[in-house]
């Protein structure tokens, strides 16, 4: 098995029995809650369809997987929900099935997935929508990481998830200037937290857990070399091991323990 990130692009290639491309954090429509706050700026649907669409043609994958919050709205389902996540899974399921894990903001999604209409209509492949608590898919655990993981998924050698929008501010010499970077965040699971939430936990791969990045660059995230950073979800805040949280940008250098970055 083999795991490789699309090298300055957030999303990742999964290589086992089959190839399988990995996007997270979608956040579709959140210029609306922007605007709302005075930020105006146009739709970034097609734009990001694009984006999705390149990666998918760079990695020629069997299935595509979505990790959660493909759509911002919540709770409930926007104007511009209903014309641009059906759109955008159109799109997208010409080219490979699509499997998608709900996060925190994909309440009532299922009720956005378009259906092909006539034999040449789209979409070309299905479109499968999984619970929160996530799947295995060809060895690899796969879950959103709003809410604590299926235990099934403890079994595999990977689980990737989304939720965070891991990122790190970098500081110049001078401390004058700064910047932020979206990154990769890989962790092993501590066990004895693992145990102790899932009494009957069953097969252990001793997975390591990766954090992906967004792929929605405007929605914000977590900064991890921040001395008050919090972690969300149950599996970022109560299930990794910290000591050795490593953090890798998205062009794949490795930069360090998240807890030296300080």
């Amino acid at each position: 098995m083999r795991l490789k990130p699309l090298i300055d692009e957030p999303a990742m290639v999964v290589e086992n029995e089959f190839k399988t491309l990995v996007i997270a954090d979608l956040h579709l429509g959140i210029e609306a809650e922007l605007r709302q706050k005075g930020i105006n700026i146009g739709s970034q649907t097609e734009k990001l369809l694009e984006r999705v669409i390149k990666c998918v043609k760079v990695a020629e994958p069997d299935v595509i997987v979505l990790l959660g919050d493909v759509k911002h709205a919540v709770p409930k389902i926007s104007f511009m929900d209903r014309k641009e996540v059906p759109f955008f899974f159109a799109e997208l399921a010409e080219y490979a099935p699509v499997y998608v894990v709900k996060g925190n903001h994909d309440g009532q999604l299922n009720k956005l997935v378009p259906k092909a209409t006539e034999p040449e209509g789209k979409p070309k492949h299905a479109i499968h929508i999984k619970g929160a608590r996530g799947f295995q898919l060809d060895c690899v655990g796969y879950t959103h990481g709003h809410s604590w993981p299926s235990q099934e998924l403890f079994a595999a050698k990977y689980i990737l998830v989304g939720h965070n929008h891991p990122r790190i501010r970098l500081v110049s010499p001078s401390s004058h200037y700064s910047s932020m970077k979206s990154v990769w965040i890989r962790a092993k699971c501590d066990y004895e937290a693992v145990k102790k939430r899932y009494k009957e936990l069953g097969s252990w791969g001793d997975p390591w857990v990766i954090i992906m990045p967004a792929f929605n660059e405007i929605c914000g995230g977590v900064t991890f070399n921040s001395t008050n950073k919090k972690l969300l979800g149950p599996i970022a805040s109560r299930l990794l091991r910290m000591d050795n949280m490593e953090v890798y940008l998205l062009d794949g250098t490795y930069i360090g323990k998240a807890g030296d970055l300080d």
